[in-house]
């Protein structure tokens, strides 16, 4: 007869592996239909687009997403609860989806990668959230508070900064599908005949950092609108590090330093600062 305690020893890395296959999902997504995802960005830009270094972001989250969910699956640290980690696998599901649909370029499809990347945005801002439950619980020991702020830090990071990135896929949404819709950068010659896949790449990020340089330079007020609501849902969920993704953002946009962008900046440091009084004051 089998041991109903036996068959409920791994439970607990349900969670994470689902995580991580949904993070996995994205990868294979991203690697089958990267080449146009680029110069649609170009294609549509908006004046709250920042420059292509702000995304070198997405490495940090992959590394400290893959980390967090390999050792929750050990069991030697607290794991998380399973709709934080059914929420973690969603966002990171409705990302991969997202690729092909923005890769497709006419505006339907873009409206429809919209709404993949906004639902992202949603299920990982709910996930981070409840990850920190724990800190409202008294009872909860020390030491389960120390390692769920320490795993938290990587579904922070990729909530905040799918708020930014669905605001961008907003504007651009909404550019392609405007009557008097008009690209804003040429498309990138496909690759040469004998062309390396290296030499392809580096010569497409040169030809976008060129048409990001031609490209009138605009301040927009959107960082700002988008700085309230994070910084708002930063002091409500007790998460400092959910806006730095936008602070990052903004630091590359290139309008920057203006007024308006060192006003988006200060109120997230002040949804941040909301965030550590929460909880310290528990």
């Amino acid at each position: 007869m089998l041991d109903k305690n036996a068959l409920l020893d791994g439970v607990y890395a349900i969670g994470p592996l689902a995580v991580l296959c949904a993070l996995s999902l994205s990868v294979v997504s991203s690697a089958v239909w990267y080449r146009n995802v680029g110069e649609t960005s170009c294609a549509w830009r908006t004046d709250y687009s920042p420059d292509a270094r702000a995304f070198g972001i997405w490495r940090l989250i992959y590394i400290g997403t893959v980390g967090v969910v390999i050792a929750q699956s050990t069991n030697l640290v607290v794991v998380f609860d399973w709709w934080v980690h059914f929420l973690w696998a969603l966002a990171w599901a409705f990302c991969a989806l997202w690729v092909p649909l923005f890769h497709a370029e006419y505006p339907d499809a873009l409206r429809a990668a919209m709404l993949q990347l906004v639902a992202a945005a949603g299920c990982a801002t709910a996930a981070a959230g409840l990850s920190r439950m724990w800190l409202l619980d008294d009872g909860a020991p020390t030491q389960q508070r120390v390692e769920q702020v320490a795993l938290g830090w990587p579904l922070t990071l990729f909530a905040g900064w799918l708020a930014a990135a669905a605001a961008i896929n907003v504007g651009i949404a909404a550019k392609a599908s405007a009557a008097d819709a008009a690209q804003t950068c040429t498309r990138v010659d496909p690759q040469r005949p004998g062309e390396s896949e290296a030499s392809y790449l580096a010569r497409r990020r040169v030809l976008y950092r060129e048409a990001y340089a031609r490209m009138p330079v605009r301040v927009s007020f959107v960082p700002v609108v988008l700085a309230v609501l994070v910084g708002g849902l930063s002091t409500l969920i007790q998460d400092p590090l959910y806006p730095v993704p936008l602070m990052w953002a903004i630091l590359n946009l290139p309008a920057f330093p203006c007024f308006e962008y060192l006003v988006a900046l200060l109120l997230c440091a002040c949804g941040s600062a909301g965030a550590i009084v929460r909880i310290f004051m528990l």
